[in-house]
């Protein structure tokens, strides 16, 4: 039973307002630890990578969007079904909107992971150590992720 693990960074730089005045908010995805740690904000990826648009609708529907790809000649490319790509892109948008939502700003990184007999995905998320969160609002939103995954608007 292997693990496949996804790091998506959150950047700002990629952050926009649609037509309505709803926050969206950029991440970039990536399969390699190491790849995510190196990457800075702004930039073009060194490895492959998904950009990633998440909004924040204000009938509190939420979407994502892709952005682009780095390196698409890369075999992860060719070894990832497009359907689990896509259904990971939506629970991540899900995960940070409502972490967001809970905290008052978006997490900075979210990690996904699923175990090939498992066919849910997990997400750590985490919150930067710079930015000043309500400790009570992070409780319940701890509280909420652990009662049963109520952060999923399907």
């Amino acid at each position: 039973m292997s693990e496949r693990r996804f790091f998506l960074i959150y950047d700002p730089s990629f952050d926009d307002m649609d037509a309505e005045g709803c926050p969206a908010y950029g991440y970039v995805m990536f399969f390699d630890e190491q790849d995510a740690a190196n990457y800075q904000s702004g930039e073009n990826p060194d490895s492959p990578a998904v950009s990633m648009l998440f909004t924040d609708h204000k009938d509190g529907q939420i979407s994502a969007d892709l952005l682009g790809w780095a390196h698409l000649e890369a075999d992860i490319f060719q070894q990832l079904p497009l359907g689990h790509f896509l259904g990971l892109m939506e629970q991540a948008a899900q995960v940070a909107i409502h972490a967001g939502r809970q905290v008052g700003h978006v997490p900075e990184r979210l990690v996904s992971s699923q175990d090939s007999s498992d066919e849910y995905l997990q997400f750590e998320v985490h919150f930067s150590s710079d930015e000043q969160a309500d400790p009570d609002a992070e409780w319940q939103l701890a509280r909420s992720l652990i009662s049963g995954r109520p952060y999923l608007d399907s």
